[in-house]
């Protein structure tokens, strides 16, 4: 049994998170091969709109408990073996790095990262992932995470032994995200683009590619800056959108759809993500897909998604990234070669790849 009431925020929004879009893609790979499966998979969600896992049309089973998918709730229901008693499931798969449930032992359980302890932020509650996301992996029968840098940081920081961790990378999809067609360029008005996605203050670092950018407005450039930000703070948006930044430094007003996402991507010269840490990196993928190159860094998995088609940079290095983007601009670098070897790399990421190894996980598991 999957537990997929965390796409529950993505039915009512059509917004989705990394976690939620990982789980709705592994589900959708999973119910490709359903035929074929050694064991049945239902599909779990609890909440009182009756919203998940039949939400997804998929030819899984489902089961919907309609009680409030609360903290209080779930920690009485984990008293009690409420879930099993409903469902009869022999393994139970949480996708969200933490649960309450009554049988840890009969879990397997996807850790993204372990940031809480390598790189703690206290804007995500990353003290309560510290106290209980161990409780959790010590007792669960299988660990899932998607980089081998996820696997050492659970095995050292949460003590699970590294033959319960299983390394299974996130795929990208590859219909979606891919080279196409230039468009009208409307957001810079025809004039071509660096592009950086998944955007905060913290470390994600977009600020150095913001002051990266005022270092390259000097050679009055050609190229844009465009930042999917869902909500910037007002004095970053304020301060990068006046004066020389007039016109130059774009930040979409609404949210984008994947298809709008997919097209801006295509369309940049390059991508810049220069992270301080990431459980994986899926922007470094969708953008290679789509035939754009990456500016990125070389520390947690970076590396492992980038491969040698990445360009990598230290997170500090402002001066750096803005020689790149003088690069960029006068097409001093083979970007045909580099366009190609970001294809390449991304190739070796799939869904079904993904899917395929979680299949072997869930086959050690029931012991098929």
């Amino acid at each position: 049994m999957i537990d997929a009431g965390g796409l529950a925020y993505y039915f009512v929004t059509g917004r989705v998170n990394g976690i939620g879009r990982t789980t709705m893609e592994l589900i959708q790979a999973l119910a490709a091969r359903a035929g074929e499966l050694p064991f049945e998979v239902m599909l779990y969600s609890q909440n009182m709109k009756g919203i998940g896992g039949r939400n997804l049309h998929t030819p899984f089973r489902c089961r919907h408990l309609y009680l409030p998918d609360r903290p209080q709730v779930n920690r009485l229901l984990a008293c009690t073996p409420v879930k099993e008693w409903f469902t009869g499931y022999d393994l139970l798969h949480i996708p969200s790095n933490f649960a309450y449930v009554h049988r840890p032992d009969r879990c397997v359980v996807t850790i993204h990262d372990a940031m809480f302890f390598s790189y703690p932020e206290k804007f995500l509650n990353h003290d309560f992932a510290r106290e209980n996301y161990p409780k959790l992996a010590q007792k669960a029968r299988a660990i899932i995470t998607c980089s081998e840098n996820s696997k050492r940081e659970i095995a050292q920081y949460m003590d699970v032994p590294h033959e319960r961790i299983f390394v299974t990378p996130w795929g990208v999809d590859h219909g979606l995200f891919k080279p196409r067609p230039v468009s009208a360029h409307g957001l810079t008005g025809g004039r071509p683009y660096f592009l950086s996605v998944s955007c905060d203050i913290g470390r994600k670092n977009t600020i150095a590619v913001l002051e990266a950018y005022e270092i390259f407005l000097k050679q009055n450039p050609e190229h844009d800056l465009v930042l999917v930000w869902g909500n910037p703070p007002e004095e970053i948006k304020s301060r990068f959108t006046s004066g020389k930044f007039s016109g130059k430094v774009h930040f979409p007003d609404r949210r984008l759809d994947n298809e709008q996402l997919a097209q801006l991507y295509s369309d940049a010269t390059a991508t810049f993500f220069p992270s301080r840490y990431e459980g994986f990196g899926l922007p470094i993928l969708e953008s290679m897909a789509s035939g754009t190159p990456v500016v990125t860094c070389q520390n947690s998995s970076l590396p492992e998604v980038g491969g040698d088609a990445a360009v990598y940079v230290d997170p500090d290095d402002i001066a750096g990234m803005s020689e790149w983007m003088e690069k960029f601009e006068n097409r001093s670098i083979d970007m045909e070669q580099l366009r190609q070897k970001s294809i390449s790399q991304a190739a070796k990421f799939t869904w079904e790849n993904c899917a395929a190894k979680t299949i072997e996980v869930y086959r050690s598991c029931l012991g098929v």
